[in-house]
């Protein structure tokens, strides 16, 4: 990582971008480098749009402000992908897109993970539905080449035991499953 690098992540409430963005904080701690979780809050309710984002630097990271244009973009929820491009991303950046087909952003390299199939196959359930976060969370490592086993580290050092298992079998799958659709 030569510069920083941000990322903000566009979601519906209750789908876990806050948690998201934490874990990715902490996974570029675990491997060497500054990270900051950016949750936006706004009018926050189970299912309305929300968004939270991160930045991660070698060197100290010294902007506290909202990502404008970051560098990549995770889509939580296909039917976000157009507000979510339109929201703003660097002229090259990348998206990352929950959907169980492919979806080509046609002006940004796109990257297509199946997490909500990923985060059912693995149990990982609640009332509102699976909890793709964490297969979220090991797409996007594999996207920004943060190496699989930080990701691990990450995930058990967040939960410990049972859960901690569980949740590495979804985000295994989807680093080693994510799919470069573009570009």
């Amino acid at each position: 990582m030569n510069n920083m690098l941000e990322l903000r992540i566009n979601g519906f409430g209750g789908q876990g971008s806050v948690t998201l963005a934490h874990l990715l904080a902490q996974a570029a701690l675990e491997n060497g480098n500054q990270g900051q979780a950016l949750p936006f809050f706004g009018v926050e309710r189970r299912g309305a749009p929300v968004r939270a984002a991160v930045r991660m630097s070698p060197t100290a990271i010294h902007a506290h402000s909202q990502c404008e244009r970051p560098d990549y973009v995770v889509v939580m929820s296909e039917k976000l992908t157009e507000a979510a491009i339109s929201e703003g991303i660097t002229d090259i950046g990348t998206v990352i897109i929950n959907a169980p087909h492919a979806v080509a952003v046609k002006s940004h390299a796109t990257w297509q993970v199946d997490a909500d199939t990923i985060a059912r196959e693995a149990g990982l359930i609640s009332a509102d539905g699976p909890f793709i976060n964490i297969p979220l969370f090991g797409a996007v490592c594999r996207v920004l080449d943060i190496p699989q086993n930080i990701m691990e580290q990450t995930i058990l050092n967040k939960w410990p035991g049972n859960n901690g298992e569980r949740n590495l079998g979804a985000a295994g799958k989807a680093y080693n499953t994510v799919t470069r659709i573009n570009k």
